[in-house]
């Protein structure tokens, strides 16, 4: 059985390739190295994998050597004289313990060790996937604030220029009081709408700094563009893929170590057959201790059935046989989650491409919207809040366009996620 690395790229990489970004994939690999949570998950992968060593040894003999020695000290009295005598003891053994398996308790509870072992692996293999998403997802997050940042400066000039123009159409008596006052309300809006832009671009620096094990010192590259969706998804994906989902295999492992401690369980009812050996010697010189003529053995075996346990196997069974069932329906709720989890990205995929589309168009609108508002309020025939009404939507109109370019790719990686992966099957290589 093969078991995960930490430091190991995620299980099935090929979706990272469709953003076509070389940092994006540096960044992926630094936090597949760096991350506190990943390791974490990698730790108890360590454990299980100790698990299953501890539960093989019990299927080996155990071989204990004890090495005693002593000195006594007598006294006795002759008359009015006390004399004393000394005696040294050496004690050297070698003691065998071994519990034949006949039915196979001790090979099932290795079985279910091994399962854990393997649940565990999955579980590091979906933790790596998971970051990884969530790695490309913060990445595309900082990208869209930069965007939303830009933006925001862009849409505060643009109101203190058309302000600037108003105050000095004021001052030589061609524009009312009421423009200049709703125009400086604007800037004022469009100025508290760019610190808070600014704040968001601080935050998604930090959160993706932390998934990178990093420390969070707002010092990640800006980034101002987001990658265009070129890949269409495949027609009829085939369901075999989210057999290799990492949670839905370690879903199934874990029923099947629960599967196999209930049978241990109920084999505890049957008896068991342990054997010990001793081989020893004992002598008052140490240099005699070796003396094949001094050595001594014993040899034996015990059979030992429980009678009355105060029904603790019956209940230890029943809770192996409820912890499989609980097992089994939660292999079950996660296979229909990951259903539902592909068939919602598929279904956002196409609506979120129309609502894309719907938006193109919306920004369209509202720019040539907003040249025919200036030329009629500049002609006398429009009012200064009929401007600033086409000047909002045309920034709405963007904001939202940044806003759900961004979705399509949070969506696609879900995607990515609810499949396990690409859209295709990788092919194993023969050590896998």
């Amino acid at each position: 059985n093969r078991f995960g690395d930490s430091n190991a790229t995620p299980t099935t990489t090929g979706w990272l390739a469709d953003f076509n970004s070389t940092t994006l994939n540096a960044l992926v690999i630094e936090a597949i190295t760096n991350n506190p949570d990943l390791r974490v998950t990698a730790a108890r992968l360590k454990v299980a994998q100790a698990n299953v060593r501890i539960a093989g040894a019990d299927l080996r003999p155990k071989l204990t050597a004890a090495a005693v020695a002593s000195r006594t000290k007598r006294n006795s009295a002759s008359g009015f004289k006390i004399t004393s005598s000394r005696n040294n003891r050496f004690s050297p053994t070698l003691d065998l313990a071994w519990e034949l398996d006949i039915w196979g308790r001790l090979a099932d509870v290795r079985a279910a060790a091994l399962f854990d072992a393997g649940e565990a692996e999955a579980n590091l293999q979906a933790a790596q996937l998971s970051l990884a998403a969530n790695t490309a997802k913060s990445w595309f997050n900082v990208a869209e604030s930069e965007l939303q940042v830009k933006l925001a400066k862009q849409t505060y000039q643009s109101y203190t220029n058309n302000l600037s123009v108003l105050e000095e159409g004021f001052q030589r008596g061609l524009t009312k009081a009421l423009d200049v006052r709703l125009m400086r309300t604007s800037v004022r809006n469009a100025e508290g709408a760019l610190q808070m832009r600014l704040r968001e671009r601080d935050g998604t620096r930090r959160s993706l700094e932390v998934l990178l094990g990093r420390y969070p010192k707002n010092e990640i590259p800006l980034n101002d563009s987001l990658p265009t969706i070129n890949n269409n998804i495949p027609v009829g994906l085939p369901a075999q893929l989210l057999i290799r989902r990492p949670d839905l295999v370690a879903a199934q492992r874990k029923y099947l170590a629960a599967h196999r401690r209930k049978k241990a369980s109920k084999k505890d009812r049957l008896p068991q057959i342990r054997l010990t050996a001793s081989y020893g010697t004992s002598s008052d010189e140490l240099k005699n201790v070796l003396n094949i003529n001094n050595n001594i053995w014993s040899l034996a075996a015990n059979l030992s059935k429980p009678i009355l346990d105060g029904g603790k196997i019956r209940s230890q069974i029943d809770r192996a046989k409820a912890q499989q069932e609980e097992a089994r329906y939660n292999y079950v709720q996660a296979v229909l989650q990951a259903f539902a989890e592909v068939e919602t990205a598929l279904a956002a995929e196409n609506y979120l491409t129309k609502e894309e589309s719907a938006l193109r168009a919306s920004v369209s609108e509202a720019l040539e919207a907003e040249k025919l508002a200036m030329d009629d309020y500049l002609a006398g025939l429009a009012d200064i809040v009929t401007v600033l009404e086409s000047q909002r939507r045309v920034f709405d109109a963007k904001r939202s366009l940044i806003d759900l370019q961004n979705m399509r790719l949070q969506n696609r990686i879900d995607l990515y996620l609810a499949l396990g992966g690409e859209f295709t099957q990788q092919k194993k290589t023969p050590n896998e």
